[in-house]
């Protein structure tokens, strides 16, 4: 947190430096250090007016498929995408798809419960 607090100047140019790059037309740029303390109140800030503060994260649901599934349907299947509040799984084998589509229940509810029942609300196996 120390080196945040002290400010980083740029090496003091000359009168002479000054004016050529005035001449060639680049600009010296200004010290911004105090920026970047603030950028976690500057981004916070930008998702509460953009509305996304509260926003599901969806990748979450993503990364956690193994470890609720378990590692043989993790092994033969994948969570491609939430949407509509729906996830979609992508399964390798047809004998897989077919338990996969009896455990479902199974399934939905340890999302739920990990995730919470106005999350997501259905799944849905394809092939592929």
């Amino acid at each position: 947190m120390e080196n945040y607090e002290k400010k980083r100047y740029r090496p003091k140019r000359t009168d002479r430096d000054r004016a050529l790059a005035q001449l060639r037309g680049y600009w010296e740029p200004q010290d911004v250090s105090s920026y970047e303390r603030d950028m976690p109140n500057v981004v916070q800030k930008a998702l509460k007016q953009l509305g996304l503060e509260d926003r599901f994260d969806e990748a979450r649901v993503l990364e956690s498929w193994q470890e609720l599934v378990g590692e043989f349907v993790a092994r033969n299947s994948r969570p491609v995408s939430v949407t509509r509040k729906t996830l979609f799984v992508q399964v390798l084998h047809s004998t897989v798809h077919y338990e996969l589509e009896r455990m479902k229940g199974q399934i939905l509810q340890r999302i739920q419960d990990e995730f919470g029942k106005e999350n997501i609300r259905d799944i849905r196996f394809r092939l592929g």
